[in-house]
Formats: C-alpha cells, sequence, structure tokens
C-alpha cells in the first residue's frame, strides 16, 4: 500500500475535513478503551452517508489497505484499532436520527447516533415519554448504537433488560467489497428472512461488514423503582445472596456487586458513607408498578438477611437511587486516584460459582504481585477484575497480561466464557480456540471467509487470521511467576 497515494484518494473522494492523516492527530485512534493494543492507523475517515462509506469501503480494497470499523472508540477490547497502517473508518459523524416511530415502538438511526441521544430526543416526541432506548453500556452518553450492535454491548441493567442484539431488528451495512445490505426487517413486525442475519453480524465486531444504519426497539420505561443495598463481612454470602434472589425467581433491573477493596476506593474518594469495613456490597434495583414492588422489595431483602448481610438499606425514594447509581458509575473514575493504569476484563460465568471465581482472582493477584478490584454485573454473572497497574512499566504490562489470561481461563475451566460484554478484538483473541474445539473454530472461519474472502475488515480481531495477528503476549519475554 502506498500511503500518499492513497490519502490523495480519500481526500479526493470526501468533502473536506473527512480525513485525518497528520501524525499528531492520529495519536488519538492509536486506541480504544483498550489502552494495551494500540497502533498509529494510516488515516481515519469519516463519512456521513451510507453512500460515502461504500464508496470508501471500495477505495480501500483497490488499495489494499486493512479497513478498521470504529465508532466513538469506547469498546474495551482493541477491536477498533489500526494495526499495520490499517485506515480506520469511523461512523461517529453518521449521527442522524432518521425517523422516530412511537406507535410502533421503533426507530431507525444511522449508526453513530448514541445511546443517549436517542433515548433523550424519543422523550421529546408527542407521546414518547414513556420510552426508550434499553441498552445502558456504562458509556452509553459516547458510545453510538452501531459500535453497540457491533460488539453486541450489554450494561447494567441487561439481567432484566439483554444485550445489543435483543433490540436491533434491521442493520444496512456496507460489506467488505463495498456493497450495501439491508438485513432483517425495517419495522418491529417485520419478518427477518429466512437466516437471522441482524443476530449474525451483532456482535460480529466489525470483521463482517461496516454498520451504518439500524432499525431498533424503543422499550417501555419503568415507572417505579425499588433500591436494595446490603453490605456483607465476606464474598461468598454476597454471591450467595445473589444465585437465591435468581433462584427464587425474581428478576431484577439490575444486580450490582463491589469487593471491600473497591467499597473503600469509592468511599475515599467520594465519601457515600459506605462502611469501611465492607467485604463486599450488593445494590439491586428493581422496576414495575407500586402496587407489585413492595412485596418484591421485602422478597429481596429477607434473602438478604438469611445470607447475614451486615447493613441493609431499602429505598423508593429518587434522590436516593441516584446517588447510589451515580456511586457505582464513580468506581472506574476513582481508581485513578490510586494507580496509574488499570487494566479491566470481562467475563461471564454461572451464578453459583462466582464465590470460587471471586477466591480464585484474589488468589492470581496474589500470585502474580497484583491488586485487582471487583466490581461487576452480579446478577447475570459478567465479572469486570481490574487490575492495576503501570504502563510505563513493560514488564508490569505482560505481568498483568498474562494474569488476566489466568483468570479467563479459570472462568472457562469453571463453566463461563471469556467475554460477557467487552467482546474479544484482540485482546482475547489468542484464548478463543481455549474456549472453542476445532470444528467450531473452522465453522467461524468459513462463515468470515464467505462474506469476507480476501480479509479485508478488521483481519485478526474476534477470529485468529493468518493474514493479520497481534500478540499481546510478546513471545520470549520472561515474567517471573
Amino acid at each position: 500500500m502506498n500511503r500518499d497515494s492513497l490519502l490523495h484518494d480519500l481526500q479526493a473522494l470526501l468533502p473536506a475535513g473527512s480525513v485525518v492523516s497528520d501524525d499528531a492527530e492520529l495519536l488519538v485512534y492509536e486506541s480504544d478503551g483498550f489502552t494495551i493494543a494500540h497502533a498509529r492507523p494510516a488515516a481515519v475517515v469519516f463519512p456521513t452517508t451510507t453512500a460515502q462509506a461504500s464508496d470508501v469501503v471500495k477505495l480501500l480494497a483497490k488499495h489494499d489497505a486493512q479497513i478498521v470499523p470504529r465508532g466513538s472508540g469506547t469498546g474495551l477490547a482493541g477491536g477498533c484499532v489500526g494495526f499495520e497502517n490499517g485506515v480506520v473508518v469511523s461512523t461517529s459523524r453518521m449521527n442522524r436520527i432518521i425517523e422516530i416511530d412511537i406507535p410502533n415502538r421503533a426507530a431507525h438511526v444511522q449508526a453513530g447516533v448514541r445511546n443517549t441521544q436517542l433515548s433523550n430526543a424519543v422523550a421529546a416526541q408527542p407521546g414518547g415519554a414513556p420510552l426508550h432506548f434499553a441498552p445502558d453500556p456504562s458509556s452509553q452518553s459516547a458510545s453510538t448504537i452501531g459500535g453497540n450492535a457491533a460488539t453486541n454491548a450489554g450494561g447494567i441493567h441487561t439481567l432484566k433488560d439483554f444485550v445489543s442484539s435483543n433490540h436491533v431488528f434491521g442493520i444496512e451495512i456496507v460489506l467488505p467489497d463495498g456493497s450495501i445490505a439491508t438485513v432483517g426487517g425495517q419495522n418491529a413486525c417485520c419478518e427477518a428472512g429466512p437466516f437471522d442475519l441482524p443476530g449474525l453480524f451483532c456482535g460480529s465486531e466489525g470483521t463482517l461488514g461496516l454498520i451504518t444504519a439500524l432499525w431498533v426497539r424503543l422499550a417501555p420505561k419503568p415507572v417505579a423503582y425499588r433500591t436494595i443495598v446490603g453490605i456483607f463481612d465476606n464474598s461468598t454470602d454476597a454471591s450467595s445472596t445473589v444465585a437465591e434472589i435468581i433462584a427464587a425467581g425474581l428478576l431484577p433491573a439490575a444486580m450490582e456487586m463491589l469487593d471491600g477493596r473497591m467499597v473503600r476506593v469509592v468511599e475515599e474518594a467520594f465519601g457515600f458513607g459506605f462502611p469501611s469495613n465492607a467485604a463486599a456490597l450488593i445494590l439491586t434495583e428493581i422496576d414495575g408498578t407500586d402496587e407489585l414492588l413492595d412485596a418484591q422489595m421485602q422478597m429481596v431483602a429477607d434473602i438478604h438477611r438469611r445470607h447475614h448481610a451486615i447493613s441493609l438499606e431499602t429505598s423508593s425514594d429518587a434522590a436516593t437511587r441516584a446517588k447510589l447509581w451515580k456511586a457505582r458509575k464513580a468506581t472506574f473514575g476513582a481508581i485513578g486516584r490510586i494507580s496509574h493504569s488499570y487494566c479491566t476484563q470481562d467475563a461471564c460465568v454461572p451464578r453459583s460459582t462466582l464465590p470460587a471465581v471471586l477466591q480464585r482472582i484474589d488468589e492470581i493477584g496474589r500470585e502474580f504481585g497484583l491488586q485487582i478490584n471487583n466490581v461487576f454485573h452480579a446478577g447475570d454473572g459478567n465479572i469486570h477484575p481490574i487490575f492495576l497497574y503501570d504502563d510505563r512499566d513493560e514488564w508490569q504490562v505482560q505481568n498483568t497480561l498474562l494474569a488476566a489470561e489466568k483468570v479467563l481461563k479459570f472462568c472457562v475451566d469453571i463453566g463461563g466464557t471469556i467475554t460477557g460484554e467487552h467482546g474479544v478484538g484482540v485482546e482475547k483473541l489468542h484464548l478463543m480456540p481455549y474456549l472453542f474445539d476445532p470444528a467450531t473454530m473452522a465453522l467461524f472461519e468459513r462463515v468470515k471467509k464467505a462474506i469476507d474472502p480476501q480479509e479485508r475488515i478488521n483481519a485478526g480481531k474476534l477470529i485468529p487470521s493468518e493474514k493479520l495477528h497481534v500478540n499481546l503476549l510478546k513471545p520470549g519475554r520472561h515474567v517471573p511467576q
């Protein structure tokens, strides 16, 4: 690939200001939220229409340049890093809400529309106040709906509202050869066709095409809430509480857990009033109608007491609820007060195994000399151990990656999987054959080759590739155990 020739052709193709090629400006696009994986792309381009995106993809294919889809870059697995002079195609300027259809509880949006942008626009429509776009990753104020679909993003309310693919019924996508396909339905009652192609593209992490527009569901907003905060003096009792609440047939809107380290970090940073002797905190939210919620709240509280909660607070107050969720969402910001760098891992395990998983994470932390804090979506077993390290020290980087690998392998061994919501990207690429058998891996590869035979788009992400493979665990580097 001749970079100068490529840049000339891109600038001739697109309106002024649509191509970023200055080295200083490209620094911003070296990584996503997983900063361990980084590389400077050859360029970043910003189409504003599907037709422009199609023309860009065709041009990049002509120059044999690797095509790297990107939304707003809030991903946490290195999925939008432009290795080997890849060209990043960002849909962040494709941010137009095309249609909001209140009677059919649907919306048609460009891929760069943000989660909260859509919900706010729906609320402003006549008759739209009771509806919203339900997926709520922690980055929802910045993350794009196209990126959510590409990574099948989850969020705090995944337990009840499910992941992004459950809210997408149609996708417009530019395929690796530049052709434009519309898959699925264009309204909430339309048949998707003989295959669930929206389900295939959701979670494909940009390896099958560039999502440019979506038809999504709008869900009713709950009309009332109850929050329950339980404090425990050990994580086993806290984990057992989570498992029993779900086993009892209750379905909270959210059920989050912080370990003692994380509780203290948040308390020292923001002073929410949490006790310093907490070994674990569970924040549960139930929603629905007032007539039913008090009885459900009592059931949840009783389960906490049976598992020896040392402190229990229940509330129907909106201000208290806002304060508690502010505390939960402030956890990652608080980490910046105690560590130069951190790496948030992501795995999903059966709820019944949470005590064993948390114990093993603690053991691995001691083995590798790392502090690991835990804050996670306990209700659906989606753990997020946070590894604290200093990325200015390459030894610490490698030590952290090895420790994270050990945690992920244990999660697989105990019946879980290597990602709950962040995706595979390049971060967990080497563990795909550990999770899946050879026949399944071969099937994944055949799907990729059927749609992208030349591996032009996001090669070496999600599915191991002979064309482009990034090894974050550098061969030959010795990390003492």
